[in-house]
């Protein structure tokens, strides 16, 4: 699969390997810090460990952006929830950031999508931080009501508020496939 958003020259996107998963902890962790002046305590506790981002990665498909070297820079974490497709997870190192890949990846994820036959796709983030909905919406997500969800879709929104953060601080977006 390859991304229908345009790529910088030098990065291409493919499946996560098992060998990816200690550089896509690295990839979290340098991510976090940019959630760090509205978020510390989530900053100061991205995935701890190897074992912690493959709890995530079980029963989901992880996309991987890498640079020239094959070293990753950015991964996507997506699976079924009720009628969509979910992403779980959007991160780019920040390196690396501003160039299109978290655009290229999400367009990897619309197209993974479509290939398994689902119309709509789903995410969860942060409302009051500046840079995350502006890009959603960016690339065709809306807001969605988490009244009007499927019960799979709220339970999954409600999974991934983070401790200690308020639900109304988290919005749940969809976009058509």
């Amino acid at each position: 699969m390859t991304a229908t958003a345009a790529l910088p020259s030098g990065y291409r996107i493919r499946p996560r390997r098992p060998d990816d998963d200690a550089a896509l902890v690295t990839v979290e962790r340098n991510a976090v810090e940019l959630l760090r002046s509205y978020y510390p305590a989530i900053a100061d506790d991205p995935f701890g460990s190897v074992e912690a981002l493959q709890k995530l990665l079980a029963g989901h498909t992880a996309w991987v952006a890498v640079d020239n070297g094959d070293n990753p820079v950015g991964f996507a974490v997506t699976g079924p929830v009720g009628d969509y497709l979910h992403l779980h997870e959007l991160s780019v190192d920040p390196l690396h950031g501003l160039r299109g890949i978290g655009a290229a990846l999400v367009s990897v994820f619309i197209e993974e999508a479509r290939q398994l036959g689902l119309e709509k796709a789903s995410l969860t983030t942060f409302r009051d931080v500046p840079f995350n909905q502006p890009f959603y919406e960016r690339l065709g997500f809306s807001e969605f009501s988490l009244e009007g969800a499927v019960p799979e879709l709220r339970k999954c929104f409600l999974s991934e508020v983070p401790t200690g953060i308020s639900v109304e601080r988290r919005i749940l977006m969809t976009r058509n496939c």
